[in-house]
């Protein structure tokens, strides 16, 4: 894993639990709020944790931002504020700026500013949500376009037994399996009763057979992902 320098400005809830993903795997982490007691909070799942207004041009210029590899606005109530805060991070010159939306008209402001990345996770997970209530056997999305995504998925009965490489999904569905999860009991464990470790397969051979309980990790267009859940 290459290990990045990331910058999040807003320690909501949202923030706050990427600071806290983005440092447990290996990440460089800052961590800014304007408000003291959140920055305190941050400090031991983050790198550095600073407090100071986004809004304000020379607190921000000396933070050094401008060495980060991702600078991520998750300030989620004052978009006036966001804004700002884009433009100044535009101005330092940032090279990639991730900013936090709620409407299509805060996003095409943000365009505007010259924001490239944008994410709106109230609304991602409400995606999600829908999509695991519509299909039982849907674990887990992660959109990478309008198009394609990511999808964690229970292994179908059909499948249980066969080779990967007989399995056609990528002839019948334009699919393409990243790796599989499969539950397996630990060495250290015997009885019937104790509980099962998922473990990730890594990188599959053709040979593998699917198992009863795998979850396959598909890659391809949420089209064919539905088409396939829907056998």
């Amino acid at each position: 894993m290459i290990r990045k320098k990331i910058a999040v400005i807003g320690l909501g809830s949202f923030g706050k639990v990427l600071v806290e993903r983005l440092f447990l795997e290996g990440h460089e982490v800052l961590a800014i709020d304007i408000d003291q007691s959140t920055v305190e909070d941050a400090k031991e799942i983050c790198t550095a944790s600073v407090r100071l207004d986004a809004t304000d041009d020379h607190a921000l210029r000396s933070q050094g931002l401008e060495e980060m590899d991702i600078v991520v606005l998750s300030v989620a109530e004052n978009f006036e504020a966001l804004v700002v805060a884009a433009d100044i991070l535009k101005q330092i010159g940032v090279k990639q700026i991730f900013a936090r939306y709620k409407t299509e008209l805060q996003k095409r402001i943000l365009k505007l500013i010259g924001v490239d990345f944008f994410f709106n996770p109230e609304e991602t997970a409400a995606t999600n949500m829908a999509e695991m209530l519509r299909h039982g056997s849907l674990l887990s999305n992660l959109f990478l376009s309008d198009d394609f995504r990511i999808a964690e998925i229970r292994i179908p009965e059909s499948l249980v037994g066969n080779q990967i490489k007989d399995s056609m999904l990528r002839e019948d569905f334009n699919l393409n399996i990243i790796t599989i999860k499969r539950k397996t009991k630990p060495v250290s464990r015997r009885r019937n009763e104790d509980e099962k470790e998922i473990i990730v397969l890594g990188i599959l051979s053709g040979e593998e057979r699917f198992k009863t309980d795998d979850i396959l990790i598909l890659f391809g267009k949420q089209k064919d992902i539905n088409k396939f859940i829907e056998l």
